[in-house]
């Protein structure tokens, strides 16, 4: 096939860049020219995977804009993220993101959490499908909301509770969304329904039930992960499960001699989301006193952007603490992982196998949570509530019975399968004009 120019816009963190990137470099192997539209403050992450920039209105997302957002309280940051996706319709609705005379795409890949970008690309009748980094956000019939813990049932009682946990869901982010109107505090799918007539959007177009943002109905989508992870879901038309786990990601070495080669190394790393900044601390701390008491265990801690060294006083022996970490180097030794429910390290602890405790904290993370569970691949624990004793109890538990690993080495062979077909060059190659 001719090279094409193909543009994928992202949600600018790295839990939706990573899992792109293999999707990316397999298009850019073939010999299309493959960009990302992102601000600037993730320009040296993606370039650092040999992958091209076209910089997203750097007026409005300047460098330093993440870190910025970060130092501000939940109502500021909230304030400022609802006037910025103001001014980004607004600029969209007069201004094209990219340089139509360097740029000329033949199909964007649009994040389905973009949906302003999606609006755009829709009015401009630029080609263009989804790509879901995380599980299917729509509502499908006999499964629960995403954002939500309930777990699976195929019966009629499950049916009826998955439709009941989606009306009680949907009626309390409208009625969340009319309050926040009244104080600044906009959620951004509530004005990407407001704003979609601008882009000649009808409203019965625009699939506002979902999990996170509207979604354009009719537009195929592209889902970063194995199906089989999921909970059995109907299918439907132009949605296409794809490959996403690249292992060639450059990461950070690994100083492998730190580490201990004659006790079972668990992982833990809650993300780098500011999710419940205040309970994550005395979370730790509890771990901490948990690894104290299992000395045969050894912990590597890593802490993220918001939680410092000296906020965890005297470390146990058996405890390493980094700031952050190369997560595939360290799965490629642990016995176990502590994690947030990010589907991007779930993914990751199950292509190598790892079982996990899964503490949700937000998102899809107690979907997640819900789904690891299901499949026996981990148990799940509350980062506010579970004691020392429940920690230590379910740490045992991943580690010590054998039916988490055999499950989750049953998973590994769906998720090898995907990888190694990799149908996702082709799905897109589809589209191309």
């Amino acid at each position: 096939m001719p090279s094409k120019t193909i543009v994928l816009a992202m949600l600018n963190e790295s839990g939706h860049l990573n899992p792109s990137y293999k999707l990316a470099k397999a298009l850019k192997a073939r010999g299309h020219d493959v960009r990302y539209l992102a601000s600037e403050d993730v320009r040296a992450q993606i370039e650092a995977q040999g992958l091209a920039v076209e910089p997203l209105y750097p007026e409005l997302f300047p460098a330093g804009l993440l870190a910025e957002d970060e130092r501000l309280g939940t109502l500021a940051k909230r304030r400022a993220i609802t006037r910025r996706y103001g001014a980004l319709l607004e600029r969209l609705s007069i201004e094209p993101p990219l340089d139509a005379t360097r740029v000329r795409p033949s199909l964007m890949l649009i994040d389905v959490t973009q949906t302003q970008i999606a609006l755009w690309a829709h009015a401009a009748r630029v080609p263009f499908v989804y790509i879901n980094t995380s599980l299917p956000q729509t509502r499908d019939v006999g499964v629960p909301p995403l954002r939500s813990a309930l777990p699976y049932g195929s019966d009629l009682l499950g049916r009826a509770r998955a439709e009941l946990a989606w009306r009680k869901f949907i009626t309390k982010r409208r009625l969340g969304a009319r309050a926040a109107l009244l104080v600044g505090l906009a959620p951004p799918y509530a004005l990407a329904a407001r704003h979609a007539a601008r882009f000649g959007v009808r409203a019965r177009a625009l699939d506002t039930e979902t999990a996170y943002m509207p979604q354009l109905r009719d537009v195929p989508e592209l889902v970063l992960c194995a199906e089989a992870y999921d909970f059995p879901r109907p299918r439907r038309a132009e949605r296409y499960h794809v490959e996403s786990i690249d292992l060639e990601r450059r990461e950070a070495s690994l100083d492998e001699g730190s580490l201990p080669l004659d006790r079972p190394l668990v992982y833990c790393s809650l993300g780098g989301q500011r999710y419940r900044g205040g309970d994550t601390p005395a979370f730790f701390a509890r771990l901490l006193r948990v690894f104290a008491a299992r000395p045969s265990y050894h912990l590597l801690l890593t802490l993220g952007k918001h939680t410092t060294r000296e906020a965890l006083g005297a470390l146990p022996h058996n405890v390493t603490v980094m700031t952050f970490a190369p997560q595939l180097a360290i799965l490629r030794r642990a016995a176990a992982m502590i994690t947030h429910g990010g589907l991007g390290s779930v993914k990751e602890c199950i292509t190598h196998g790892v079982p996990m405790v899964v503490c949700p904290l937000d998102v899809d993370q107690p979907g997640n949570a819900a789904r690891v569970e299901h499949h026996g691949i981990g148990l799940r624990c509350d980062v506010r509530s579970s004691s020392e004793s429940e920690l230590l109890g379910l740490l045992d538990r991943v580690l010590l019975e054998p039916s988490f690993r055999e499950r989750c080495a049953a998973l590994q062979q769906r998720f090898a399968e995907l990888e190694r077909e990799r149908p996702g060059v082709a799905i897109v190659e589809r589209f191309l004009r």
